[in-house]
């Protein structure tokens, strides 16, 4: 490899991606790179960095909801949702090619960098033609004009995007620390930058933006750095038309999967005005924790698990991290929906109507189950540089998602546009196992894992009967507390490279 690795102060070094059997660990044992163990292990290192941005954003929302008006926070909430459907037709899909290229060339990474200057490149050119359009489809996505908000948002897009690909290259190579570097201006330098902002200059949405800007400026410079984009790169035809081979369908299937998560805000705002815009994000907020974490572990054991050459071995180990998955899955879900009033309380202030969320945060962190199925086929899928399905799944999930909201949305409100989501999630997950089924032999999860995950769901269920009185809240929140102890235990479990509650053959 052509750049050193960084690496976090106490860790021990990992095999490079290049090295010979001598000097790294047998990829998809246990404690090998693109095993269990490390998946779930050091590969948790980068979907902990990755979530940076959502703990954060979890954190500064509740003193957002409190600084700014009602409207201001909805149409923030409704800004920070054009950023994601920009940000996915900027980075194109190339994001993962560049991930795959950088391991597939083992300790050439000059693809890698040529792949990731087009990248830059073709960023900047899709936020200059969404600028000088925005005057026709900002009011269509309920935006007063193409100005103001709108603007500040496409100024965040362009390296924003182009960070993202930084990063994926930073992975991609097992540079933590430059990783963890990067990653930490782009989001909680722009939370913090945006604060600032909020609190000196004026309590308004597109003053707090600017701190956004500032803060994926300085990431992409840093990232510029420490990846040393290759621009001869753009000129590489053969390269570049790989790269969309694998990226296209993944575009359409992350737009798709945008509307999934994310539309339903321009939805809400479009029918049931900004305020319910803004009820519905704090709902989505609590709720939407472990399928946030889910989408970036998705980023961060892709490398890994392509690490792993024989393809019947990777199956096997995806098919076994999807079941370690569900135990955590369970634990966090009724955790999150058990404590959820006395976390919707401290997201936003009465003045929201909170009690009628709890259900809203239910069902939300329900669809993290079928988003954890989805991505298990979904990764196996990525590796084996077969996008096309995925796609086509996500036009599936799209299509009843979008069917099942409008039809729920007047008579059900907030818990109806969360419901289609849910269903749109499932009807996708069962689009995917088609697909891998007609390759490999379907993993069927074990009886162990499904036997906790449905019970945890169960619990979460009844606890929506509980009243959401002062000392019934305490009570919860502690139960909640309680949650972490078999969460963790079975996290540790995971790491050790075996299956939670099983002893290891050592104990044996």
């Amino acid at each position: 490899m052509s750049t050193p690795r960084g690496e976090l102060p106490g860790e021990p070094p990992p095999g490079p991606i290049g090295d010979g059997p001598e000097s790294a660990p047998v990829a998809g044992a246990a404690g090998g790179r693109g095993g269990q163990g490390d998946l779930f292990g050091r590969g948790m290192l980068y979907v902990l960095v990755w979530s940076m941005q959502t703990v954060v954003a979890t954190v500064v929302s509740p003193i957002l909801a409190r600084l700014l008006a009602i409207p201001e926070f909805g149409s923030l909430a409704a800004a920070i949702a054009l950023f994601q459907l920009l940000s996915l037709l900027a980075v194109f899909g190339l994001d993962h090619a560049l991930e795959l290229q950088r391991v597939e060339d083992r300790d050439d990474d000059t693809k890698a960098r040529g792949l990731l200057a087009a990248g830059v490149l073709y960023a900047a050119l899709v936020t200059l033609l969404a600028a000088a359009t925005s005057q026709w489809w900002a009011p269509t996505l309920g935006f007063p004009s193409g100005g103001g908000i709108v603007l500040v948002t496409l100024l965040w897009t362009a390296p924003g995007a182009a960070v993202i690909m930084v990063q994926s290259l930073l992975q991609a190579e097992d540079r933590l620390l430059p990783f963890t570097i990067v990653s930490l201006f782009s989001t909680v330098g722009g939370q913090v930058f945006g604060m600032g902002l909020l609190l000196f200059v004026e309590r308004s949405a597109i003053v707090y933006a600017w701190g956004g800007v500032i803060g994926q400026v300085l990431a992409f410079c840093l990232g510029l750095i420490w990846t040393r984009p290759r621009w001869r790169g753009i000129w590489d035809g053969p390269l570049i038309r790989s790269a969309l081979a694998l990226g296209i369908p993944l575009v359409f299937a992350s737009l798709s999967q945008f509307i999934l998560s994310a539309g339903d805000r321009f939805i809400i705002q479009r029918y049931l005005g900004e305020s319910q815009t803004a009820r519905y994000q704090i709902a989505f907020t609590v709720g939407n924790v472990m399928a946030l974490i889910l989408a970036f572990l998705n980023r961060a054991w892709l490398p890994r698990l392509k690490s792993i050459e024989d393809e019947t071995t990777r199956w096997h180990v995806i098919g076994a991290s999807r079941d370690g998955l569900y135990w955590l899955l369970g634990f966090a879900v009724l955790g999150v929906t058990v404590a959820s009033p006395t976390l919707l309380r401290i997201f936003a202030p009465p003045s929201y109507d909170l009690e009628p969320l709890t259900i809203v945060v239910f069902i939300v962190a329900l669809g993290a189950v079928p988003t954890a199925a989805a991505g298990a086929t979904g990764r196996m899928l990525i590796t084996m540089r077969i996008s096309k399905p995925l796609a086509w799944a996500a036009l599936v999930a799209l299509v009843t998602k979008l069917v099942v909201t409008f039809a729920l949305l007047a008579p059900l409100g907030l818990a109806g546009a969360a419901l289609g989501t849910l269903v749109g999630i499932g009807a996708q997950a069962l689009a995917l196992r088609w697909a891998i089924s007609r390759r490999y032999r379907f993993e069927r999860s074990s009886v162990s894992s499904l036997v906790v995950l449905s019970t945890c769901i169960a619990l979460a269920a009844g606890s929506l009967l509980l009243p959401q009185t002062p000392g019934w809240n305490i009570a919860r929140f502690a139960f909640a507390a309680l949650c972490l102890v078999p969460f963790f235990l079975s996290l540790r479990a995971l790491q050790q490279g075996r299956e939670p509650l099983r002893r290891s053959a050592r104990a044996q």
